[in-house]
């Protein structure tokens, strides 16, 4: 019997490896990592795509329960995953990046959900592939290493928001909507210290820069309402997503707007920590403020065709 047993294991390891190696592949689009490279990206997605292949022999799609298996819930992106190769792309920008797909350079991106909901809803070239629910992450300010006096203010103030509300509030009223945010209003201090905000325009609705060329959505609402209660002045600039850090570095910018994390992701304790140690958007010399909005979902975007 035991024998038995250890041929079928064999078969279906044999089966899964040849599987691996002459299955399909598809090229995706990220945002840029900046705590990490392209190729130390691509090492650990093939790492846990190899880890999650023997599973699939075991997985029923037609489970109630919805095929949990070692901690990792089999369903949509990460199914597709194990049957898939896929190769990242990392972009500086998200119109890099959509170029890239109406080239087909790529074959798909990965975005929030409010993001992907918004480029779909204003875009009939676009439609969504995936959903992918068990990655949440959060949006956050940057600073450079050493400032923590400006990150506790900034931490106070967002805090303070939370508490009675306004940031969910301006969340309702900026990012629930697929169209083009109004532009925020700020609030000139005389004598006050000036900070310098750079925020990307690369998660349209979240933080967008309308076709003038002035920066607007949720992250400028938050901007200007921070900027009232330390009764300080906001100057905003426009970096690409890839160029954070460096904005920082250079002390263009005292603070970037700063998203993704992988504390929430919700994988086995292998699987997660294999991607943990590369999903990592923050890098040495930067520091986070607490977190002002956060999601459940992304999105995985192809071409409608």
């Amino acid at each position: 019997m035991m024998k038995k047993f250890l041929g079928a294991l064999v078969l279906v390891l044999v089966l899964c490896s040849v599987s691996f190696a002459a299955s399909p592949k598809v090229d995706a689009g990220l945002l840029t990592y900046l705590g990490t490279t392209e190729d130390e990206f691509q090492v650990a997605l093939d790492d846990l795509r190899k880890s999650l292949a023997p599973l699939l022999p075991s997985y029923d799609e037609n489970d109630p329960n919805g095929g949990w298996i070692e901690g990792d819930r089999l369903e949509g992106f990460i199914l597709d995953l194990a049957k898939t190769r896929r190769v990242v792309h990392f972009y500086n920008s998200l119109l890099e990046m959509q170029m890239a797909l109406r080239g087909r350079k790529i074959d798909e991106i990965n975005l929030p959900e409010a993001v992907g909901m918004y480029l779909i809803s204003n875009n009939t070239n676009y439609e969504v592939k995936f959903s992918l629910n068990m990655m949440p992450s959060t949006i956050s300010f940057g600073f450079k290493r050493g400032n923590t006096k400006l990150q506790k203010e900034f931490n106070t103030a967002i805090n303070a928001m939370r508490k009675d509300g306004t940031l969910k509030t301006l969340a309702t009223k900026y990012i629930n909507t697929t169209r083009e945010p109004a532009p925020s209003k700020f609030t000139s201090f005389k004598g006050a210290e000036t900070i310098k905000v750079a925020v990307t325009g690369d998660l349209p609705p979240i933080d967008y820069i309308a076709a003038d060329g002035r920066p607007t959505g949720y992250n400028t609402a938050i901007l200007s309402e921070i900027g009232k209660r330390l009764k300080k002045n906001i100057r905003l600039i426009s970096v690409d997503s890839g160029g954070r850090s460096a904005a920082l570095a250079s002390d263009r910018a005292d603070v970037v707007f700063w998203y993704r994390n992988t504390e929430g992701l919700k994988l086995s304790e292998k699987n997660a920590k294999i991607l943990k140690g590369v999903m990592k958007d923050t890098p040495e010399g930067v520091i986070l403020s607490v977190p002002y909005y956060e999601w459940d979902t992304d999105l995985v975007i192809g071409r409608a065709d």
